[in-house]
């Protein structure tokens, strides 16, 4: 089994039943004096739009889970009731 790396998801298109992720890893440009990273596609993946629901259910448990233990902070503010 080969394992892979990406610092981030930047593309998701959906086409029929195919869903076409695009995953980047931050690079360091030579010569930029500030060394801004620069994200370049490091991997496609291509998966029937039936896998990639049930695999975002997955996520969406654990940052359930995670979000009820403490490790992650939601950022989503809470809507305020009128008056």
């Amino acid at each position: 089994m080969n394992s892979l790396f990406a610092d981030r998801l930047t593309n998701l298109q959906i086409a029929g039943n195919t869903v076409r992720l695009e995953f980047s890893v931050l690079d360091m440009v030579p010569g930029n004096n500030q060394n801004e990273p620069k994200l370049n596609v490091s991997h496609v993946l291509v998966m029937p739009l039936e896998g990639f629901v049930q695999a975002f259910n997955g996520q969406d448990s654990v940052v359930k889970k995670l979000l009820a233990d403490g490790v992650l902070q939601s950022n989503v503010s809470s809507p305020t009731t009128a008056s």
